[in-house]
């Protein structure tokens, strides 16, 4: 095993912004086709309780979380490997905090307490805070002073309720939903790797 003593280059940081941001508009793409498929079989509209419902408006989810948690997870993997040992748990604990995140948003009885009183910003700290959390628990055995990735992802998402105007999901949105979170995290990765002498590239 040969170690390169280099820190990460400032292409490091900006390959982490481009992934992590492309990871949700490409995981809506693949879930589209997921969707596409499911609709063949099951048809254009499904019942649900008696409830008539368009398949792809009332599935979405299902599908789209999980790709984007392993999606975002696998993508940021393949940049901390080479600079951070024992990574692979990362994949997992990113879908994880993804699943989490919405279990908590989805909670029975909580979704209108935070539609009418607490607002989207809400919605998007829990995200912070799940993700955070789940990825936390991987680089605090790696990086010293990881809990500030938790705090990154609680900016980086709050952020997002605070600028996000409405409900509508386009190709510029979903850009952003993921652009602000990697720019902070961005940040906050630099300055532990930096502070961290165990931060370091990791080559056969």
């Amino acid at each position: 095993m040969i170690t390169n003593h280099e820190r990460p280059r400032w292409s490091f940081y900006a390959t982490w912004i481009l992934l992590t941001s492309l990871s949700i508009p490409i995981a809506f793409f693949l879930t589209l086709i997921v969707l596409r498929i499911i609709t063949r079989v099951v048809g254009d509209v499904i019942y649900v309780d008696g409830v008539r419902h368009i398949t792809e408006d009332y599935l979405w989810i299902y599908p789209f979380i999980p790709i984007v948690g392993l999606l975002t997870g696998g993508l940021q993997y393949g940049l901390l490997r080479r600079y951070l040992p024992r990574m692979g748990g990362w994949v997992l604990a990113t879908a994880g905090g993804w699943l989490l995140g919405v279990l908590l948003i989805a909670l029975p009885g909580r979704e209108n307490l935070i539609n009418e009183f607490l607002g989207m910003s809400l919605v998007f700290l829990l995200m912070g805070l799940s993700i955070g959390v789940g990825q936390w628990l991987i680089l605090r055995q790696r990086l010293a002073h990881a809990g500030w990735w938790i705090a990154a992802n609680l900016l980086g998402w709050g952020l997002l309720g605070l600028i996000r105007a409405d409900s509508t999901l386009d190709q510029f949105s979903l850009f952003v939903i993921g652009l602000l979170p990697a720019c902070v995290t961005a940040l906050v990765l630099a300055l532990l790797m930096k502070g961290d002498p165990t931060a370091q590239p990791q080559t056969v």
